[in-house]
């Protein structure tokens, strides 16, 4: 499991702090037993999007076999919560507001992630067991928001007792809400083993359309806070090595300079388990350098400039005393801090030596952390592919330098990844526009 670093940024009083932690992953869930608004009024908001589908309280409650009353009330108790009207009462009946259509369309598409997500679980198992359409509805109908936030905890931390905490009540809560879900859906969700609580492959396949339906309710409160005279926003980045030390900072910079009232969340790790987080809606989308191939089919890339990588050296390193340009052959026989592997610079490590017909050289260490590829540099006589913006400062100072080698085919794309179904909130649309602002911007320090 890789260790992230999370940064909570926010453009907050003085006294407020920096939050810098690590875990294993980062979780737009529930942190404990307050659930959203939204969420907790699951039921009604499956009553409001009847009334939106059918265009009719009367159609809607004979859709969902409830009185017109129950209906009408339902979508009453949402406003009260909210504090401010979703539809126009007339004559006509229910016509929905600009507030009303807002949420509609992130409730509706939080109650599809759930049906889908019941689907997926059923084409996980070899059960011969109703997975259709009706079933699939049914379930979002149904299902109750703490059997989601339970399941949600459970499969995160890998424990009953640990679910509890986070959400701040009993164990035997959490088991009964994971009981009512598995008996609600069908299938077994958990195996029990001497090291925890796993997941069935079931409920791997469900776990994601679950998350992905509550931050589509998460976000919808940010969405409808202006209709209440507040403003609020939450927007949630991933970052790769490159993006995090130059360009992601100043757009972030730059945008609570202009919207002071948003809260920014960076969190970064290894490629493979932002994509899995992104997937999932943990994180709005990934900044660093793009991948040439095995792009999951739902996820949607986007170049904002082309990089290019530079052999790097300790300043008073040999190779920058010949008095003369070293050739890449005579590079070679360093030792080297090489890229990881299945990383885009891994990939222009591997062309450079290759476009000049050579072998690549002897690696001892592997790494893509920006601080220990400098400590490493700077304490050795190694070479290292990095990109000059990586280094700014330490070029600045005199500490690191480039060393004067031409290299082919050392280009690589930064850019973006967000979900291809995704339906950004406007934080995070809002964060996107300043990375494709300063994007034009970047500049290599000569």
């Amino acid at each position: 499991m890789s260790i992230d670093t999370v940064i909570s940024l926010t453009n907050a009083p003085p006294t407020s702090s920096l939050a810098c932690h690590e875990r294993g992953t980062w979780s737009r869930a529930p942190q404990n037993n307050d659930a959203s608004l939204l969420c907790r009024k699951l039921r009604g908001l499956r009553a409001m999007v009847a009334v939106l589908e059918c265009d009719s309280v009367a159609r809607a409650a004979r859709m969902l076999h409830l009185s017109q009353s129950a209906v009408a009330r339902s979508i009453s108790d949402i406003e009260a919560e909210l504090g401010f009207p979703l539809f126009h009462r007339s004559g006509r009946g229910l016509i929905p507001n600009a507030a009303g259509q807002r949420l509609g369309v992130r409730a509706t598409r939080a109650l599809a992630e759930l049906a889908n997500g019941y689907r997926e679980a059923f084409a996980a198992t070899a059960s011969q067991a109703d997975g259709g359409a009706r079933a699939a509805s049914r379930f979002a109908a149904v299902v109750a928001p703490q059997q989601l936030t339970s399941f949600i905890a459970v499969a995160e931390l890998g424990s009953g007792p640990l679910a509890a905490t986070r959400l701040q009540c009993s164990q035997p809560t959490i088991q009964r809400n994971l009981d009512q879900l598995e008996d609600l859906i069908g299938i077994k969700l958990f195996r029990r083993t001497p090291r925890g609580t796993r997941l069935t492959d079931e409920a791997q396949a469900l776990l994601g359309p679950v998350k992905r339906a509550l931050a589509e309710l998460a976000i919808a409160e940010d969405e409808l806070a202006p209709f209440g005279g507040r403003q609020q926003g939450t927007v949630i980045v991933a970052a790769l090595p490159l993006s995090s030390g130059f360009l992601l900072p100043k757009a972030i910079d730059s945008l609570l300079h202009k919207s002071p009232y948003l809260t920014v969340t960076v969190v970064d790790g290894t490629y493979e388990a932002l994509v899995r987080q992104l997937r999932q809606a943990d994180v709005d989308m990934i900044v660093g350098a793009l991948r040439a191939n095995d792009v999951p089919a739902d996820i949607r890339q986007e170049a904002l400039f082309e990089d290019h990588l530079s052999v790097v050296a300790r300043a008073d390193h040999p190779c920058l005393t010949m008095g003369r340009e070293p050739t890449l052959a005579e590079l070679a026989q360093y030792g080297w801090v090489s890229p990881l592997p299945c990383t885009p610079a891994r990939g222009v490590f591997e062309r450079v030596f290759r476009a000049e017909g050579l072998a690549l050289p002897q690696t001892q260490v592997h790494a893509s952390s920006s601080p220990v590829v400098r400590g490493l540099l700077l304490s050795s006589d190694r070479l290292a592919l990095l990109s000059p913006v990586q280094i700014t400062s330490e070029l600045r100072t005199g500490e690191l330098a480039v060393v004067p080698v031409a290299l082919q085919h050392a280009r690589r794309a930064i850019g973006l990844a967000t979900r291809r179904d995704g339906l950004l909130s406007p934080a995070a649309e809002q964060l996107l526009d300043e990375l494709r602002a300063l994007a034009p911007t970047v500049q290599h320090p000569n």
